[in-house]
Order: structure tokens, then C-alpha cells, then sequence
């Protein structure tokens, strides 16, 4: 058995050859850069206008001449002289030698004359060359998530194509007679299907591509065949059938079979039944069957690998500070990863208890946005004691 810290390292240590592919960035959305990126050009590329207004050569008198406009895209760009101007759009080119921008709202039009109503300081409303970023300067990182922000300010820069990591492809299986798939009709002693959509949820963000395998029942020939097609995955995960029980044979078949097992159990609560084990270039999870098992080692555990596996830099859990907004209790033999609903107040982040912390119940997961770090030797801790929380959505 593994301690929590212990097989969190073991999962980091796992090399991957990750493989990369060049890709349109027009299709890049949510994948992951396998490149540093690096400016084609400076941002901007020229003087241009921050404002609608008047680009100006500046001199003693309030009046000056209208000499055409400059428009956004246009590279036309007039050649002005003391006391003369050209209408500029935002983002308007201005030209080399004007002094300033009014504002439209600033100066008074008539016929083909303007009139400040005070003259400006030089550089006013002028956005320089280069000001934003200069050629060849790093502006992205390999390892990054082109995300709903990354993904459109790489659209910006102008780049056709970039290096992206190639998906990572995860198989999911399930195992248990008594499982139903959502829309069933209810049977009493069944369970539906929640550890399939758990994970397909939680993966959704990610860049991998996902197929599901199917249900099977706890037959250990049917669940053979479906470990045996591990080479075609890059990481197949299970549900089910990894604890002590008389019909658990993911647990015998990684034991028994040529599999290497890495993993044998961890010393937490909920979900300490987790196998993990490795075929030539796949890496196989056994996970447990109560939902509030599986996704407490889907978070601490897989989604952090997974990460890896897509190629992303900063791919381990984030783990704040915060205080309980109401007490907590766990056994005093091993790390306990309550849920909890974690608020901020006061710019601190406060947890809840959810009630149940039994492994066996998972509806309270509905509203659960943090697991609280217990210790293995702290039993109870009181409101307004000091944890670790690891966030799993919203904070």
C-alpha cells in the first residue's frame, strides 16, 4: 500500500513519449502546445491610432488643415506638414511624422478645418510600433493549454500552423451485473452507470479522445479480452472489480497476468482499492466502484496523469489554503479527502461539510466543489481550523 504523496510520485516518474503533430491553429482550440511560440512581427506593426479622431502636426495656432483619413488596414498614409491633420479610425495608421491624436469629441469641424480646443501632448492617443511586443519576442509556452484565452490571442499573433501534442486515447470500461445505464427503468439492488459519466465529464475538457468500451459483467474471460486490447490505448481505465470481493477480476487478471503493477492500493479514504499497472505503452487504472470512490481517485490520481499524458506543463492538482466553516471528522488511519462545498469569505476560502462522507453515497457530490485534506492522525478538527483543500471545480 501506497502512501498518498508516494503514489503521486510514482504516477509523475512515468515516462511518455509524447508525439506531436502540426496542426492549423484555426484547429488548435483545447490542444496543447508542443512548441515555445515566438512573435513573426511587432504588435503593433506600425503608428497606429488609439482613437477616432485627428492626427496632427502640431504648431503654435488651434486650427488645423484636414488632409484626407487614414482607416484601419489602410497603408496609405498622408505626409503631413505644420498645421496640418488627417481623419484617423481607431486603429488607424498615423503617420511618421504626426506629433499627436484628438479626440473627435476634443476639436470642432467645419468645411475642411478643425479646431482644438486645446492642443495636445505629443505621443497622445498613439499607439508605437512594436509597444505591445517586438519581433522574435516568447509570448506562449510549450506545455500550454490553448484554452478559451490562450486559443484566440495565438489567433492574433498571426501564426498559420504550430506544434501541438498529439491526444492522448483512453479506452473505459465498467464491470458489475448490477449496473444500468441512465434512462433504465429502475430495479431494485441496481446501480446506474454514474463512473462512465464521471469520466467522460471530466475529460471533456481535456485534448483526448475517449472511447468507450462497454459494461461487462464480472466474468473474468470477458474482462480478460478487454485487458488484452490495452496496446491499443495509451491509458485504459476501469471501474470496478479492484477490491477483495470474490468477483473482483481486474484485481486478478493485472496480478496474474503480464502486466507490471505499479500501484497496489493507497492509504486514502475514500478510494484506497486503486490499481494501477503498466503493458508495453499503456498504462492501465483499476479504479473502485463507488462513484465517491472513483472520482475522488479520478481527481487526486488519473486527471493529473491524464494531464501528463496531453502534454500539459503545469498538470498536478493545485492545493489552497482555507478554513473550516464547520467541523470535521475522519479515522485516524489514513488520509481522508472529505467533500466539502468551499466558499470564499473575507478573501479566504471557507469549507463546508457535506454531511455523508461515506464512500457508498455520492448525490451530496451534486453541489461538492472541494476535498478537504485530512490527516491520518487528526480524527476531528473544529470550525475555523486550517486545511488543504484541493479544488475540483469553480474556485
Amino acid at each position: 500500500m501506497h502512501k498518498y504523496e508516494e503514489a503521486l510520485k510514482i504516477l509523475r516518474d512515468i515516462p511518455l513519449n509524447l508525439k506531436t503533430v502540426r496542426v492549423a491553429v484555426n484547429k488548435v482550440f483545447n490542444r496543447v502546445l508542443a512548441e515555445d511560440l515566438y512573435t513573426d512581427f511587432p504588435f503593433p506593426d506600425c503608428r497606429k491610432s488609439a482613437v477616432d479622431g485627428y492626427a496632427l502636426v502640431m504648431w503654435d495656432k488651434k486650427e488645423y488643415t484636414i488632409k484626407g483619413e487614414s482607416v484601419p488596414g489602410d497603408l496609405k498614409s498622408a505626409e503631413l506638414h505644420e498645421g496640418e491633420c488627417i481623419f484617423v479610425m481607431t486603429g488607424g495608421i498615423v503617420p511618421d511624422n504626426a506629433d499627436a491624436v484628438v479626440r473627435v469629441e476634443d476639436v470642432f469641424e467645419e468645411n475642411d478645418h478643425i479646431l482644438v480646443n486645446r492642443q495636445p501632448e505629443k505621443g497622445s492617443n498613439i499607439n508605437l510600433a512594436g509597444e505591445e511586443f517586438l519581433q522574435n519576442a516568447f509570448f506562449g509556452g510549450k506545455g500550454s493549454l490553448l484554452d478559451n484565452l490562450s486559443y484566440p490571442a495565438l489567433c492574433y499573433s498571426g501564426k498559420k500552423d504550430v506544434n501541438v501534442y498529439k491526444k492522448p486515447k483512453i479506452g473505459v470500461f465498467v464491470t458489475g451485473d448490477e449496473i444500468l445505464e441512465p434512462g433504465d427503468d429502475y430495479k431494485k439492488g441496481h446501480v446506474f452507470n454514474t463512473n462512465r459519466y464521471i469520466l467522460q465529464s471530466l475529460l471533456n475538457y481535456l485534448p483526448a479522445d475517449i472511447e468507450y468500451v462497454g459494461c461487462f459483467d464480472d466474468n473474468e474471460e470477458e474482462i480478460a479480452k478487454v485487458l488484452e486490447k490495452s496496446n491499443e490505448y495509451d491509458i485504459l481505465v476501469s471501474s470496478g472489480g479492484v477490491s477483495m470481493g470474490k468477483y473482483d477480476f481486474v484485481k486478478k487478471i493485472l496480478h496474474e497476468y503480464d502486466y507490471e503493477i505499479i500501484i497496489n492500493k493507497t492509504a486514502i479514504k475514500p478510494g484506497s482499492p486503486l490499481m494501477v499497472a503498466r503493458n508495453e505503452d499503456c498504462t492501465i487504472f483499476g479504479m473502485p466502484g463507488y462513484p465517491a470512490a472513483f472520482a475522488t481517485n479520478l481527481f487526486l490520481y488519473f486527471l493529473p496523469f491524464v494531464r501528463k499524458s496531453c502534454g500539459i506543463k503545469n498538470f498536478e492538482n493545485n492545493v489552497i489554503k482555507g478554513k473550516l466553516g464547520t467541523s470535521m471528522r475522519s479515522r485516524i488511519n489514513a488520509l481522508y479527502f472529505n467533500r466539502a462545498v468551499v466558499k470564499i469569505e473575507d478573501g479566504e476560502p471557507v469549507a463546508y461539510d457535506q454531511g455523508s462522507q461515506k464512500t457508498s453515497h455520492f448525490l451530496n457530490f451534486f453541489n461538492v466543489n472541494g476535498l478537504v485534506m485530512m490527516d491520518e492522525n487528526v480524527g476531528t478538527l473544529e470550525k475555523g481550523s486550517i486545511v488543504n483543500i484541493v479544488p475540483v471545480r469553480g474556485l
